[in-house]
């Protein structure tokens, strides 16, 4: 057994461990390493398998397929269900498989994974898991991955991190995004109770931050609790939002609404801004797009961590704006794009080629042949930018109920001065006041008077709790979009307006209410708001609801498999503390908050406290 010498697993800035420190046995060598058997993970091995490449998967549960076998999410909710994810779906119903409303049989499902994978020559370790990265001068070289017997390193020209959550590449030194101190938004998750011959079990009652061992732990302990009398509990946590890479390219939102095309597209995904929560970009904060069927291209340069070559990263791992992900997370077009990885990564490997220089009209002919994608895509170009004639329609056309507002907030530099000249020329106060809106969405006070208005004119109006399961469009009431967007004129005037509205808050309004005032009085940073924000925190039901102790998440257990209302209560408070806190505080009273949810038992509570502590 041969000893890693000069190349080691990665370290932050990629440095390397002395040789006679570490020496770690490696246990073999392939052309590519796939990480993770799961939705992206076994269409990449099938498809580096196919291409020849001498490939391995490595999966640390017994099966293969993921959130749709595992997870037992076995029913299709969009998709683009071509190509590869067609012969899928024939391949599963050849094996009896295949069920009614777009639904598999999960243990078919997982053996046909298998079967394809052998038949292309592949190996798979079951019950080893990815536990670092081997790094040569920014280049991945391998993995290095913990077995039943002991620890060792699998070296690879390619690497395909199919973890969901970017852990290879993260191990390897890529800039990532998690939950920060910029938001607390996070797709709701689940951990779904097992009965014997069930197979469709979705659920999504908290959050779950996979990093965290404790987190983990706790939504274990909580779904052995709520679910007593099942049979078992699900093998896989079904988050449907992770860590993510930065890659050269991150998809935004606006992308896909904008319908943007790309010269580099290796897979399409079909689905509606499902966003099992609120969301956080601008554009959503005006006018949602709700249920509305979108395509969205993703170009291969999102799969490419920054700066490091070697890996590319498949799934809820590739880099896009959180809000794009309920667009581009669907199992159908994670197969194809899975499909799409594992075969440039054997690509990448047969020609000795760094991960960007590969040839990749070759490999979308591939694809489109595969049936994967449209010959479109090879002769697409760049759509963007946007022609300026577009811009201006846009310009004229968004006081209709913000049409178009997704084409002047993809290209804010052209738009904010035709922006601000037909704030200045309207004379219907209806056209005015969207001007106004838009123009303090993008942060500029041209139209505060008119929004201080508005917004000292409104009572509350019916606002937004917490809702995972079955969310679409707003997660912001009317009101609550004018707070924010004067907030973020930080025009001086805007404090007042703002903090009359928090006067009349409670435990009683909606949760939409406290972040709009939270989001907007941050922005301001004014010391003024803290003691009006003590105040709010220090009414009835507004604290308390940090988990400190695994008897404190057993006593609040929710019963309902898409439970809302233990989410509602902490992010109310986590938001409010938040504020305050930046606001100078009152008394101590945010940065004890704060502290208090740096020990929440739910990571991305703690991981956001944390952070925001970290500014002062």
């Amino acid at each position: 057994m041969e000893l890693l010498d000069n190349i080691r697993p990665g370290q932050k800035n990629n440095e390397t461990i002395p040789s006679d420190m570490h020496a770690i046995p490696v246990l073999a060598e392939y052309d590519v390493v796939v990480v993770g058997g799961g939705t992206g993970g076994a269409p990449a091995g099938i498809g580096a398998g196919r291409k020849k490449a001498k490939t391995l998967v490595i999966e640390y549960l017994h099966g293969l397929g993921g959130v749709g076998t595992l997870g037992l999410i076995s029913k299709y909710y969009y998709g683009n269900r071509v190509g590869f994810t067609d012969e899928v779906n024939r391949g599963v119903a050849g094996l009896g498989g295949q069920e009614g409303s777009g639904g598999w049989n999960v243990e078919k499902k997982m053996e046909w994974y298998r079967s394809e994978l052998r038949k292309a020559n592949v190996d798979i370790w079951f019950g080893c898991l990815g536990a670092g990265a081997v790094v040569d001068q920014g280049k991945g070289k391998g993995v290095v991955v913990a077995t039943p017997f002991g620890r060792g390193v699998v070296l690879a020209k390619t690497v395909v991190d199919s973890t969901g959550n970017a852990a290879i590449a993260a191990a390897a030194g890529a800039p990532c995004t998690y939950t920060t101190q910029e938001h607390i938004a996070v797709q709701g998750t689940g951990l779904p109770p097992r009965e014997l011959g069930a197979g469709y079990t979705n659920t999504d009652y908290t959050f779950v931050d996979e990093t965290d061992t404790i987190d983990a732990w706790r939504a274990f302990v909580l779904g052995r609790e709520k679910y007593q009398k099942a049979y078992d509990l699900g093998q896989l946590i079904d988050t449907r939002e992770r860590r993510q890479i930065i890659g050269d390219y991150m998809i935004s939102p606006l992308d896909i609404w904008n319908r943007r095309t790309y010269p580099d597209t290796i897979s399409i995904h079909i689905s509606n801004f499902d966003t099992h929560g609120f969301t956080i970009h601008p554009v959503f904060m005006i006018r949602p797009p709700d249920r509305e069927k979108l395509s969205a291209h993703v170009p291969y340069r999102a799969l490419l961590p920054k700066g490091l070559d070697g890996i590319l990263v498949t799934g809820l791992g590739a880099s896009a704006h959180r809000d794009a992900m309920p667009v581009i997370r669907m199992q159908a077009c994670v197969q194809n794009q899975g499909y799409a990885a594992g075969t440039a990564a054997a690509m990448i490997a047969e020609s000795d080629y760094r991960t960007r220089d590969i040839d990749i009209k070759a490999l979308q002919k591939y694809l489109v042949e595969k049936g994967n994608l449209p010959e479109s895509v090879l002769t697409d170009q760049d759509s963007y930018p946007l022609p300026k004639e577009k811009i201006a329609r846009a310009v004229e056309e968004v006081i209709y109920d913000y049409e178009g507002i997704e084409v002047l907030l993809a290209d804010p530099e052209r738009a904010m001065p035709l922006l601000k000249s037909a704030y200045r020329k309207a004379e219907d106060a209806k056209a005015k006041l969207a001007y106004a809106h838009i123009l303090g969405m993008f942060g500029d006070n041209a139209g505060a008077d008119t929004l201080i208005k508005q917004v000292e004119s409104r009572q509350w109006d019916k606002g937004w709790n917490y809702k995972g399961m079955g969310q679409f469009g707003a997660s912001i009431s009317e009101l609550d979009s004018y707070i924010i967007a004067l907030g973020r004129t930080r025009d001086k005037k805007a404090l007042k307006p703002i903090l009359q509205k928090v006067k009349h808050l409670s435990a009683a309004n909606e949760f939409s209410h406290h972040r709009a005032v939270a989001i907007a009085l941050e922005t301001l940073r004014n010391s003024s708001a803290a003691k009006p924000l003590a105040e709010l925190l220090q009414k009835e039901d507004m604290t308390g609801h940090a988990y400190l102790d695994i008897e404190t998440v057993q006593e609040t257990l929710p019963r309902s498999s898409t439970d809302n209302t233990t989410r509602t209560k902490s992010l109310r408070e986590l938001v409010l503390a938040r504020a305050l806190f930046r606001c100078g505080d009152y008394q101590g009273l945010g940065e004890k908050i704060l502290k208090q949810y740096t020990q929440d038992m739910r990571g991305h509570y703690a991981r956001h406290a944390n952070a925001i502590l970290k500014e002062k």
